[in-house]
């Protein structure tokens, strides 16, 4: 008998299904020929430092850096049941061979992994890799089984991250939290992220508006303006005054007329980060909104592929199937039978902006599946049905022809001073038309879009009608939205518009498709950045916390080249050791100049919503926030699992035989030093944290 693992019980209900697995049983599904169970995401993750050591149960900065000699795994206490029924199963007799059917992806090779390790497993694994959830797919998955070693550098990859976030996170976290008596959560790729964000809203704010000028002569038929080789600003306004009183009712002379066919090359196929960018643009969605919308037509609807893919690009098998699901499209969604009728009436562009093996990594791009023939029987969600629109327009477009226009150049010399103007005839509406037509205009014409119609030629004299100086000013940097934030964390801050330059400079951005949108996400919960309509700004805390930050942590290049790092290690082109080497050198220099470098001073604000309390400090044991009550000073993370149990009474017994009452002020001394004087008495207490519970030994001063 085979033991199926899936990531989700929803998935596992769908392969069960299929395979025709029936029988229901608390945890699993058992069938003939095989069982099939499920994680609910993260069944295992890395361990706590007080995993380790009860010592690491306070927060020392003497303790740091935290290099655990090898690693340990803890199981997640709410998902613990599931846990124990797949590691039974894993291990029962009745199981001969295992099949990992967890998202075909680095996380879900993770999650599995960690899961089959910890269980002590031994037998035989084979993987399901799919890329789209029709029951088509997966009878095919099921007969094309690949063998689980194949994946191995993959699931190294996803090991190596998940040990470096750890070894970042756990280690920058309680440095800067301790030393500023403060939390402040510190991530690998989170804090380059929010870098990017403070850096742009410190340049707008930085920023003072010039003004300059334009000279424009309105020749009626187009516009024409004033330029020389340094371009058409003029800085000072008597310059343009002058130029436009020398031109004013003067006759001009055509210098230049040219035209030539141009084009529009046609967009790459969608990955996550485009459809999260689109979907951001067109209907103002989150990235998070817009990845759970894609994994809700994977999953759910099984309409489109694998959405949590880094690829823009088909592979050559299927290029037959291409012709096949345009007739599908026009079956589900009629609004596009013009599209699809022009583009295979005309013959499928196929070519290698489409089709490139070596360009597909563990998935193919997102594109629709044949189910998308029984779209009018789908009653699908407002943001499924928008994400869904977005992936055919795409899908169609991309089969299309390029945009071809004919583009005219024109110069006009009047007294010696020269101006141009440019104008753009569609000649071939090509891809562009297909995708207007399936999502509406959202680009407003500029000038260079108009169409110039007239019949003048080189030497043709033209009057102007009038000559004006238009009164500019140059502009700030726009703020982040998700949309432009997800460009440039897939780029590493690096300003790159062509997109498939920005296609082949992927590897070296921050995070990946799949977790930027919770990158983003985290920024917000734990309030560094806030939305402001459909801006991503930073808030004091934020900007605060890069301020006192190291350096290299906030450097989105550095964090870039450790992803290509992780994507070599997936193709076996570098070492996972030398990987975790580099990143615990890179802690350990961290950690050391945080230690000597000088205390900042900065006010950080509490921003726990769920209360309006005073935050007195920071919990030594857990880094949570310490709060007042009528009888002690307490640890928030009592709910957590497991409870932080640390609390400083304001009577004990020690306490009363002194006759004091520990008030705010030295509650928040004793919190940040472990020490506090109590003047009117002469006497210094101090903190002893005995890891199960506090007590105060008092010491009379001597003078």
């Amino acid at each position: 008998m085979k033991l199926i693992v899936t990531e989700k019980p929803s998935v596992a209900k769908d392969i069960a299904r299929v395979l025709k697995i029936k029988g229901s049983r608390d945890g699993y599904m058992e069938g003939k020929d095989y069982i099939i169970t499920w994680c609910v995401g993260h069944l295992i993750q890395l361990a706590y430092p007080e995993d380790y050591s009860t010592k690491f149960k306070g927060w020392n900065m003497n303790d740091l850096p935290i290099f655990p000699q090898k690693f340990k795994y803890s199981i997640n206490p709410s998902t613990q049941k599931q846990y124990e029924i797949v590691k039974h199963l894993m291990n029962d007799n009745r199981i001969d061979e295992i099949i990992c059917a967890t998202d075909a992806g680095r996380e879900g090779q993770l999650i599995f992994g960690y899961v089959y390790i910890n269980a002590e497993c031994k037998k035989p694994v084979k993987r399901l890799w799919i890329s789209s959830m029709t029951d088509e797919s997966i009878i095919e998955g099921f007969e094309k089984l690949r063998d689980n070693k194949e994946f191995f550098n993959l699931y190294l990859s996803a090991k190596a991250r998940s040990e470096a976030d750890w070894l970042v996170g756990i280690n920058a976290t309680r440095l800067f939290t301790v030393k500023y008596n403060q939390m402040l959560t510190i991530g690998r790729v989170q804090t380059p992220t929010l870098a990017l964000i403070v850096q742009r809203q410190k340049e707008i704010d930085n920023f003072i508006p010039e003004p300059f000028y334009e000279v424009e002569a309105d020749c009626e038929m187009f516009s024409a303006t004033w330029f020389n080789k340094n371009g058409t600003r003029l800085k000072e306004l008597q310059e343009a005054e002058e130029i436009k009183k020398k031109c004013e009712n003067k006759e001009g002379i055509i210098t230049k007329l040219q035209t030539k066919r141009a084009t529009t090359e046609r967009p790459l196929l969608y990955d996550l980060t485009e459809l999260q960018r689109d979907g951001n643009k067109r209907y103002g969605y989150s990235a998070e909104q817009t990845l759970e919308a894609a994994q809700s037509l994977y999953e759910k609807y099984k309409l489109t592929t694998y959405p949590r893919t880094d690829s823009r690009y088909l592979t050559k098998d299927m290029k037959g199937k291409l012709s096949d699901l345009l007739l599908n499209i026009k079956t589900g969604f009629p609004n596009s039978s013009s599209c699809v009728d022009k583009v295979l009436k005309q013959k499928i562009n196929a070519d290698k902006r489409v089709i490139d093996d070596k360009k597909v990594t563990d998935h193919h791009a997102i594109i629709v599946t044949p189910t998308i023939r029984n779209l009018q029987s789908i009653r699908l969600p407002e943001r499924e049905k928008n994400i869904l629109t977005l992936v055919m327009a795409r899908f169609i477009s991309v089969l299309d022809r390029k945009q071809e226009y004919d583009q005219t150049d024109i110069e006009l010399k009047i007294e010696n001073e020269k101006f141009k103007a440019r104008g753009k005839k569609v000649v071939i509406p090509g891809w562009k038309e297909t995708e207007d037509i399936i999502l509406g205009k959202i680009k407003e014409e500029t000038e260079d879009d108009k169409e110039i119609t007239t019949n003048l030629q080189v030497d043709d004299k033209i009057t102007p009608a009038e000559i004006k100086v238009l009164t500019r000013k140059t502009s700030a940097p726009k703020q982040y939205n998700e949309a432009t934030l997800l460009t440039a964390m897939e780029t590493a801050g690096k300003q790159i518009e062509d997109e498939q330059l920005r296609d082949e400079m992927k590897s070296i951005g921050l995070g990946t498709p799949a977790t930027r949108a919770g990158i983003i996400e985290k920024l917000i919960s734990v309030g560094y950045i806030k939305r402001n309509k459909k801006n991503l700004v930073p808030t004091e805390n934020g900007i605060q916390l890069i301020d006192i930050v190291h350096e290299k942590l906030k450097k989105p290049d550095l964090t870039g080249e450790w992803e290509s790092e992780l994507t070599k290690i997936a193709k076996s082109e570098a070492s996972s050791k030398e990987f975790i080497y580099n990143i615990k050198k890179y802690v350990a220099e961290i950690i050391k100049e945080g230690k000597i470098s000088k205390l900042q001073n900065v006010n950080f604000i509490n921003t726990n919503s769920k209360s309006k309390k005073e935050v007195i400090g920071i919990c030594p044991r857990c880094g949570k926030e310490v709060y007042e009550n009528k009888k002690s000073f307490y640890c928030s993370g009592y709910n957590n699992v497991p409870a932080c149990r640390f609390s400083m009474w304001k009577e004990d017994k020690n306490l009363k035989e002194k006759d004091i009452i520990l008030n705010k002020e030295n509650a928040i001394e004793l919190l940040k030093e472990k020490n506090t004087l109590i003047k009117e008495k002469n006497l210094k207490i101090l903190l002893e944290d005995t890891g199960q519970w506090i007590s105060y030994k008092i010491v009379e001063i001597i003078d």
